[in-house]
């Protein structure tokens, strides 16, 4: 199967958080911010071409100052925009790497899809301890989860053991392209192949409605071993800058 272009790429990933937070739009420049979610990930921005990253920039630090967040923005490795932007106060942070799914998984599908009858408490739980280690946010995920039951293009997966949730993975389409989000396990139920599970049944939703599988993972969570080892490859990397504070 051909990979999707970048951009098709990126407006994937874009339309996702544009589900847990608000996504405004500048020519190919945008930002993300959230008041749920107060951490970078949820508060940046970036541009969609190389040619739009310097005016982007610009306008994407203005509009996170105002509120009272660390500018941070997403530039293509192979764009000279995170070049110049280290040059001139901002600091690499992280690496993101974008990857698609290039050959079989590898695990035993046993994972299952969330019927908008569950509890979107349960999902949202496993969720959050896979990721922050605690629920203390659970009011506002279990939220938006429950209309993310209801989202046109959006499959949640789970995986159970022992009776209750010990692993997730979202799946969101859009035209040739299936992105996953969200790919995280409880911490008492790691190393036992759930995670494998879930990309395995993604990765034959995927297939079988002809889109590539795609999905993004920071360097810092330690992932790309796992996903390349299990049939990913890498397309392409973005530099994640944080504005320098004085």
């Amino acid at each position: 199967m051909r990979e999707p272009d970048r951009r098709s790429v990126e407006l994937n990933e874009l339309g996702w958080w544009s589900k847990w937070a608000k996504l405004r739009w500048r020519d190919d420049g945008y930002v993300l911010y959230s008041d749920k979610f107060r951490e970078p990930f949820f508060n940046r921005g970036g541009s969609l071409t190389c040619r739009a990253a310097a005016p982007a920039a610009a306008w994407v630090e203005r509009a996170l100052s105002q509120r009272k967040m660390t500018p941070t923005f997403l530039a293509f490795e192979d764009c000279r925009a995170a070049e110049k932007l280290t040059a001139s106060s901002y600091v690499r942070e992280d690496t993101m790497a974008v990857l698609s799914s290039r050959g079989p998984v590898g695990g035993v599908a046993g994972a299952q899809a969330v019927s908008p009858s569950a509890s979107s408490d349960e999902w949202a739980s496993a969720y959050l301890r896979s990721f922050y280690g605690d629920e203390a946010l659970v009011g506002p995920v279990a939220s938006i989860v429950s209309s993310l039951f209801h989202s046109r293009g959006v499959t949640l997966l789970e995986s159970r053991a022992r009776g209750e949730v010990a692993g997730v993975l979202a799946i969101f389409r859009t035209r040739g392209v299936a992105g996953v989000y969200c790919v995280g396990t409880v911490p008492e139920h790691r190393r036992r192949g759930v995670a494998s599970g879930l990309l395995t049944r993604a990765k034959k939703l995927a297939d079988a409605e002809g889109r590539s599988l795609v999905l993004q993972t920071l360097e810092s969570d330690g992932a790309l071993g796992l996903y390349l080892a299990r049939g990913f490859g890498v397309m392409y990397t973005k530099a994640v800058l944080q504005k320098r504070l004085k």
